[in-house]
């Protein structure tokens, strides 16, 4: 019996440990989304900077990541491109990964008291 406790506790441990392995994999990367309402943009993140760019609309939105742990961090926009998205400069949304499938990561945004959850899709 004790054994047997003891390789449960084990393999829950090596499930934790491998979510948060593959959350450090998309902490680098450049991204496109599976909404539709998203097909143009681009996300291209470097750890503590996040570039989102609209080339159909030729909006460039720069924002501050800080990884609050392996799987959630927060962005706030602090240089846009346009200034029609000026109102964005400061707002701050906290992303968590909620799920991992291979190069695709369901995230959950947070910001202002709206919750949105949207596919990611890793393309390099």
């Amino acid at each position: 019996m004790k054994s047997i406790f003891s390789i449960i506790i084990f393999l829950i441990t090596l499930i934790g440990y491998a979510q948060e392995k593959e959350c450090i994999d998309f902490k680098v990367g450049k991204f496109t989304y599976s909404n539709p309402d998203y097909s143009d943009l681009i996300t291209i993140r470097k750890d503590t900077l996040q570039i989102d760019y609209y080339p159909n609309l030729g909006w460039e939105l720069t924002s501050k990541v800080n990884w609050l742990n392996d799987c959630k961090y927060e962005i706030i926009y602090t240089e846009v491109n346009d200034s029609k998205l000026d109102l964005l400069i400061g707002v701050r949304f906290v992303i968590e990964i909620i799920e991992i499938n291979s190069n695709k990561i369901l995230c959950r945004t947070v910001s202002e008291g709206l919750t949105v959850e949207q596919e990611m899709i890793k393309i390099e």
